[in-house]
């Protein structure tokens, strides 16, 4: 999880419990980083299994092996849908970015 910690002197907006723009804005952005980390997670654990499972079907791992062919498809579908998963993390790490909140101060 990525927090934040605003800067500033007491009172200020987040303690309130009132949002202004552009915190509001920044919450979105972190929402869909955290949101998108946990799919790219999910990705990666389905196309882990199904890989797993291709590699586990009764050999020849050939073109000819129909049960291999169609693990391997599956495993294909799976590591495509991992491959956006990581397209739409680096577009809500890019929207984040945009922010203007730098690295160290995601990290505090």
């Amino acid at each position: 999880m990525i927090n934040y910690r605003p800067s500033g002197a007491p009172g200020a907006p987040f303690e309130h419990g009132g949002l202004t723009g552009e915190a509001s804005h920044l919450r979105e952005s972190i929402a869909a980083l955290e949101t998108s980390l946990s799919r790219l997670h999910q990705a990666k654990r389905v196309a882990d299994e199904s890989l797993r499972r291709a590699q586990d079907a009764p050999g020849p791992h050939t073109s000819e092996n129909s049960i291999f062919v169609a693990l391997w498809e599956s495993h294909l579908g799976d590591r495509e849908m991992l491959f956006s998963a990581m397209r739409q993390l680096d577009h809500a790490r890019q929207a984040l970015d945009s922010t203007g909140i730098s690295e160290r101060d995601r990290a505090d």
